[in-house]
């Protein structure tokens, strides 16, 4: 009798579909993980500061028992202004017990009309992927919000 070895393929889920979707949330769940470390040891403002790079801002906008809903974004000043803008500006809600992150808002310079038509699912998984790339540019950045890097 001879034994073949099956070699089980893991199948990533097709974009702009739900399993997508629910893939990109735990993938920011574990991103976020890396940039935050343990979310109840997160204060209410928080900063992460790097060389060469822009201040990223981080603030808990609600602690529950079971989630965390946090506003990310870069502080930006433009030259026609004085006053400091949010851009990109995004509300992500973790949820523990699922082990996922997901994408509230997201606030961009301005939405195009291809994005306003679209379905809900595709502009979530839209939303959640930009979150993806954008975590995974700020972690090989080198940023973290860790204890001491508060605003008052």
């Amino acid at each position: 009798m001879h034994c073949f070895a099956s070699h089980a393929k893991i199948h990533h889920p097709d974009p702009n579909t739900f399993a997508g979707l629910m893939e990109n949330y735990e993938n920011n769940y574990i991103k976020l993980i890396k940039l935050c470390g343990n979310f109840d040891n997160l204060h209410e403002y928080s900063f992460s500061r790097i060389s060469n790079a822009l201040d990223l801002h981080l603030h808990v906008i609600e602690r529950t028992k079971y989630t965390i809903t946090l506003n990310l974004t870069y502080r930006l000043i433009e030259y026609d202004d004085s006053k400091p803008k949010d851009v990109p500006n995004m509300l992500i809600r973790v949820y523990f017990d699922a082990m996922q992150a997901e994408v509230l808002h997201r606030e961009t310079k301005r939405a195009s009309i291809s994005e306003i038509n679209d379905s809900h699912l595709r502009n979530k998984w839209k939303d959640n992927r930009f979150l993806y790339k954008w975590l995974y540019f700020f972690i090989a950045q080198g940023h973290v919000f860790r204890c001491g890097n508060e605003l008052k």
